[in-house]
């Protein structure tokens, strides 16, 4: 059976060319946290001050091997997803990290 996790990616940009640092600040309106939401594909978030970022992801985790932790395997995957889909749109990022909820524990 699959565990249901919500996952927050944060990091922080980083070597943003001036390009790269116009479109951003041009989109950010289209990335504030208030219009965030976790998704498959995850939604991206940020401010126009370009300092840090947050994608957040709904992950499912087959519990496959029994002794493992599916919080850390939803958490690994977030942030290879993450960190691959920045660098595919050429956002450079640094010091990623995420924090997973099981959302099955959010009812006990």
């Amino acid at each position: 059976m699959a565990k249901i996790f919500r996952v927050v990616v944060r990091g922080q940009f980083a070597d943003l060319d001036q390009e790269t640092r116009d479109r951003l600040v041009a989109e950010a309106p289209e990335h504030d946290i208030f219009k965030s939401a976790f998704t498959t594909d995850g939604t991206f978030t940020y401010d126009p001050s370009l300092v840090s970022f947050n994608v957040r992801y709904e992950t499912r985790v087959a519990d496959a091997h029994p002794g493992t932790d599916p919080g850390s395997a939803a958490v690994a995957m977030a942030i290879e997803r993450a960190s691959s889909w920045l660098s595919s749109v050429g956002i450079g990022h640094k010091h990623v990290r995420a924090t997973a909820t099981d959302m099955a524990s959010v009812w006990q």
